[in-house]
């Protein structure tokens, strides 16, 4: 009876081990966005700038080649917030994807208005708070 309790702690254990393993420190990261309007295009590049300068992953730009794919949800509003006085308003989130293509993580959706304290950019406002969320969560 021992012996079979000790079997099955040792294979949920593995299988536990190898459900992180996509994203372990130095994998490779696809990085997809369905919306192609320029704001959103802009958050994208600045969400993958963020990633690069962490460093925990490798961003690879040909997606067959990566560990796994983040899809990221970009939302731009515009006009006149109770933060802000106009402008692009930037919401975005991330969902992580192992490579058959399941759901494996997924992030708060993070906001940002433009405004003084963020140099008026609401999309590298956003990007921040969202990459620091997934650097506690990977740390």
């Amino acid at each position: 009876m021992k012996i079979w309790i000790c079997f099955l702690l040792l294979v949920s254990s593995v299988a536990l081990a190898q459900s992180g393993e996509p994203f372990k420190k130095g994998n490779t990261v696809y990085i997809e966005s369905l919306s192609k309007n320029e704001n959103s295009q802009e958050t994208h590049k600045a969400f993958v700038d963020q990633l690069q300068e962490w460093g925990y992953w490798k961003v690879t730009f040909d997606k067959s080649s990566a560990d796994f794919i983040i899809k990221l949800n970009l939302e731009a509003s515009k006009g006149i917030t109770a933060t802000s006085w106009g402008g692009t308003s930037m919401a975005c989130s991330a969902r992580f994807y192992d490579k058959s293509d399941a759901l494996r993580w997924e992030t708060d959706t993070y906001k940002a208005s433009p405004n003084g304290t963020n140099g008026f950019n609401a999309k590298r406002a956003a990007v921040r708070k969202l990459v620091n969320a997934i650097e506690k969560k990977y740390r």
